[in-house]
């Protein structure tokens, strides 16, 4: 009777155990499930919120009627006014970006790795938009082609501004959100040159942004290297100015 007794005592002790064993298994998994939703890498999700919220809006305001009004209000304040300004400020923050660089911010990746990035979004943010300017054609508001929707300059300049984000959100809030100052203004300039309308700057926005997010998320070849790399530590900046009685000037170097 006590043998019968001890078995069973040692059965409920044994089962208790892998009971527990495997509440604290899933205990386990359930706490890493909830860190890995909870990580940066992996709430991908999250970040296209925002941009998915702009092409959807964009594609909702595509009609001619619709859109042909809300350029008229948009266009009236400026009076006509028109200037080649947003040509150039759709690159600022990448200058800002390397300045930030030279001046030696904390970043999320080394220089050779930001160009990387910023390379594959351009890429295939540029690919998308275009493949879908001359798919579509819609024309511009100014009449002179029909490559409107969406629009480049907009999408390359909040590529820029997004790559500047993800760099510096951690180390320098003002500094990473800085660029959207640039690629905001770029979009508004399009529409008051009467170069697209608000849906195709909408849309070049979202397509830049989750493109972007996309290629930080999965950092594609962020191990690679060329060649002529490979014994070097990594790409670098350095600036150096340059104080004498003579002269006043600087010295920039990128070195390998």
């Amino acid at each position: 009777m006590r043998v019968s007794v001890l078995v069973i005592v040692l059965l409920i002790s044994n089962l208790g155990q892998t009971q527990t064993d495997s509440l604290s298994k899933m205990y386990n998994k359930i706490n890493w499930i909830k860190y890995d939703l909870n990580s940066q890498k992996n709430p991908v999700w999250k970040k296209s919120i925002v941009p998915s919220i702009l092409i959807i809006s964009g594609l909702s305001i595509n009609s001619l009627p619709l859109k042909q009004n809300i350029q008229d209000k948009i266009r009236a304040p400026f009076n006509g006014y028109s200037t080649s300004l947003d040509d150039y400020i759709q690159y600022a923050p990448i200058g800002i970006m390397y300045g930030a660089d030279l001046l030696k911010v904390k970043a999320e990746h080394s220089v050779w790795n930001q160009t990387k990035f910023l390379f594959m979004s351009e890429v295939i943010t540029g690919g998308i938009v275009f493949g879908l300017k001359y798919g579509i054609g819609i024309l511009r508001p100014d009449s002179s082609t029909y490559n409107s929707f969406p629009s480049g300059h907009t999408a390359q300049a909040f590529v820029a501004a997004q790559v500047l984000r993800n760099e510096f959100k951690n180390t320098n809030k003002v500094l990473a959100n800085s660029g959207y100052l640039f690629s905001t203004s770029t979009g508004l300039l399009r529409i008051v040159n009467n170069r697209h309308w608000l849906p195709d700057v909408l849309m070049g926005a979202g397509i830049a942004i989750i493109v972007t997010n996309l290629v930080y998320h999965f950092e594609p070849l962020k191990n690679w290297k060329p060649k002529f790399l490979k014994s070097k530590s990594d790409l670098s900046l350095q600036f150096n100015p340059i104080f004498s009685d003579q002269m006043l000037g600087a010295n920039l170097k990128l070195k390998l």
